[in-house]
């Protein structure tokens, strides 16, 4: 029996075989990027749409309640300086004047006057972080801030791929690379959008008009070699794409989680429901206006020796029950809507 010949595949098929695989992989890259610089420009959308949307909360509520924060603002000053009076101008026994003391410093803690410490007294209370400060002349700013000043940072090889395809797209866009006039403006308006991307740090705009002007090139795709350069571009395109948006992503999960974020979210709620948070929130301040108005004039009443310091140490009765702070006020009143 004459040997078996071994049988071999022709060099057509198998340039054939692998030129599918390559075209199938092109395809299947050339999608993804699709997918993920819409993905990209929808999270951009939602971060912008969300930091706008606080900061027009912010607007309304410094807008309708700036007068009586003004005003709740006078009273907790004449409050603070009636006590500095009497603790400075004012004889009273060691255990009288420790209780007027007790008397000031709990006022504080139960939000009814803004916190502030006697010159002469070691701390004894616990004073709010000035970064907790809600009001929401500091809750527009920290809005602001989080959404401008800390947006994700590009680690070094992105900031090296941003570089690369900046200079990349600035020296094919230039305008001074033309003489026709109307192709000069429109490369003008394409570079001010590269030069913008590039300031921000947006790779996933600087690869989409890249794109933009690939699509004008012949790629040969009978030639193995013309798809191995482009599948190994767009998959690393792609990669940092996909850093990017996750990226996005976390910044967007990291401001709706802010106290800011949080009640531009239930503020929308209230809004949707015909209800009107803001209507409801001037009311409850100037509930606590009449009682910081009560609270001067009982302190008032005390300086002028109008009552007793028995008298004063038990307190008004109007003041006995709890309250809320002005700026725990608003929140109250948000935080009823959280589940609707």
């Amino acid at each position: 029996m004459a040997p078996r010949t071994k049988k071999t595949i022709p060099t057509t098929a198998k340039n054939d075989l692998g030129l599918s695989d390559l075209r199938l992989r092109l395809n299947f890259l050339e999608k993804e990027n699709v997918k993920i610089l819409k993905q990209i420009e929808t999270n951009r959308t939602k971060l912008i749409n969300l930091n706008d949307s606080i900061q027009e909360v912010g607007r309304q509520v410094i807008e309708k309640s700036a007068p009586l924060r003004q005003k709740a603002s006078e009273l907790d000053q004449k409050i603070h300086d009636i006590f500095k009076e009497l603790l400075t101008a004012r004889k009273f026994g060691k255990k009288s004047r420790q209780d007027i003391k007790s008397v000031y410093y709990h006022l504080q803690s139960d939000g009814l006057i803004s916190p502030q410490q006697l010159p002469d007294d070691v701390e004894i209370f616990e004073v709010n972080d000035p970064e907790d400060d809600t009001d929401w002349r500091s809750y527009q700013e920290n809005a602001r801030q989080q959404f401008d000043l800390e947006p994700p940072t590009p680690d070094r090889d992105e900031l090296k791929k941003i570089r690369q395809i900046y200079l990349r797209l600035a020296d094919n866009f230039h305008p001074d690379k033309v003489i026709d006039e109307v192709e000069k403006e429109y490369r003008t308006e394409v570079m001010k959008e590269i030069n913008l991307a590039y300031k921000n740090g947006d790779l996933a705009r600087l690869l989409a008009i890249e794109k933009q002007q690939e699509l004008g090139e012949i790629i040969n795709r009978d030639s193995s070699d013309d798809l191995t350069r482009q599948c190994a571009k767009i998959e690393a395109d792609n990669a940092f794409l996909i850093n990017q948006l996750d990226n996005l992503k976390l910044q967007l999960k990291r401001i709706k989680k802010t106290q800011q974020g949080e009640m531009t979210a239930v503020f929308k709620k209230i809004t949707k429901y015909g209800g009107d948070p803001l209507e409801q929130a001037i009311q409850e301040m100037e509930a606590h206006i009449t009682v910081m108005e009560q609270l001067h004039q009982f302190v008032g009443d005390f300086r002028d020796r109008r009552i007793t310091i028995k008298e004063f140490l038990r307190g008004p009765s109007s003041l006995m029950q709890e309250h809320l702070s002005e700026e725990e006020i608003l929140l109250e009143i948000l935080s009823q809507f959280r589940n609707l």
